[in-house]
C-alpha cells in the first residue's frame, strides 16, 4: 500500500464538498464493481445447474447499480448522489461470471471504473484583485473478486451456500487545485485485499418468482467489511432479472485519505444461463 502526501485549501466559489469526497467517489465505483452481480445474482433453481444436472453449468451477470455514497475523507463527511456519479463517469465496466456443478459453485468478477472531474471559479477579493481557481480531479480503480461455496440447504422452494473468497481493490485518484500561479496536488494509489466470508441463498415462490439474499463480512488490509442484499427477481428461459437493494461499508485504515465509506441504493441486474 503507497500512499503520497496530502493537502487541503479552503476557497469561495467552489464546492469544496466535492473536493473532499472526489477520491471517495472512487470507492462507490471500485465496490459497485466489488460484489454487485455476485451478490443479487439469483442461486440456481433446479433444472438450472442443480443437483438435478451433471457437469457445469454458468451464468453471465451485468448490472447497473444505483447508489448514493457516503463516508469520511479527509476528516470529513460527505455524501454523494447517484445523478452526481453518472454525470462525472468517464468510462465503466461491470460483469461476472458464476460457475456451478453439483452442491459446488465458483465465482469471479472484474470492475473498472474512471471517473473525471473538472470545476472552477473566479474568487473577488477585497483588495480588488481576481484570483482563478481550477480544480482537476481523476480516479480510477479496479476490483477482482474470486472465490466459491458449498450448498448447505437444497430444498424445493429454498437454497442457501457456504461462501467464502477473497477481494482485491486498487484505488488510484489524483486531485489538482490550481490557485493563481500555484498548484496543490493529491495522489493516492491505494491496494486492499480482504478475505470475505458469508452467506446467500435464494426463496423460490414458484416457477417464474423467486427472492434472493445474500450477507458477508470480512477484514484484512480494510478493517472492516461488509455487506447486506435483498431482492426479487423473474426468471424466463435462461434468463433472470433481479431488482433488489444492497448496502455495502467499509472501515479503512486510519492514516488512508478515505476511512470509511458505505454505498446504498437499488440494483437492477440481468443474469443469462448457459
Amino acid at each position: 500500500m503507497v500512499r503520497k502526501g496530502s493537502c487541503s485549501a479552503e476557497r469561495e466559489g467552489i464546492d469544496m464538498r466535492r473536493l473532499s469526497s472526489a477520491v471517495a467517489v472512487s470507492g462507490f465505483l471500485a465496490m459497485s464493481s466489488l460484489a454487485a452481480a455476485q451478490d443479487l445474482a439469483t442461486v440456481e433453481a433446479p433444472g438450472y445447474g442443480g443437483a438435478a444436472d451433471s457437469g457445469w453449468t454458468y451464468q453471465l451477470q451485468l448490472y447497473i447499480w444505483g447508489t448514493e455514497v457516503g463516508g469520511v475523507a479527509n476528516g470529513k463527511d460527505f455524501d454523494i448522489g447517484f445523478d452526481t456519479l453518472v454525470e462525472n463517469l468517464n468510462f465503466a465496466l461491470m460483469g461476472g461470471l458464476k460457475a456451478y456443478n453439483g452442491d459446488w459453485m465458483s465465482y469471479g468478477e472484474l470492475g473498472y471504473a474512471a471517473l473525471g472531474y473538472k470545476d472552477g471559479a473566479t474568487i473577488n477579493t477585497s483588495i480588488g484583485v481576481d484570483i482563478d481557481v481550477d480544480l482537476d480531479t481523476e480516479v480510477k480503480s479496479t476490483v477482482v473478486s474470486f472465490g466459491g461455496g458449498y450448498r448447505v440447504i437444497n430444498e424445493p422452494n429454498y437454497t442457501m451456500y457456504v461462501t467464502g473468497g477473497a477481494r482485491y481493490l486498487r484505488l488510484d485518484s489524483t486531485i489538482q487545485l490550481k490557485v493563481a500561479n500555484r498548484k496543490l496536488s493529491l495522489e493516492s494509489d491505494d491496494d486492499y485485499w480482504d478475505a470475505v466470508v458469508g452467506l446467500q441463498g435464494e426463496a423460490r415462490f414458484n416457477e417464474n418468482w423467486f427472492m434472493p439474499w445474500v450477507l458477508d463480512v470480512g477484514a484484512g488490509q480494510s478493517d472492516l467489511t461488509w455487506q447486506a442484499g435483498l431482492g426479487v427477481g423473474y426468471r424466463f428461459g435462461r434468463n433472470d432479472i433481479v431488482f433488489g437493494y444492497r448496502h455495502m461499508e467499509w472501515e479503512l485504515p486510519e492514516d488512508d485519505v478515505v476511512t470509511n465509506y458505505y454505498q446504498s441504493g437499488p440494483m437492477l441486474l440481468w443474469n443469462f444461463r448457459f
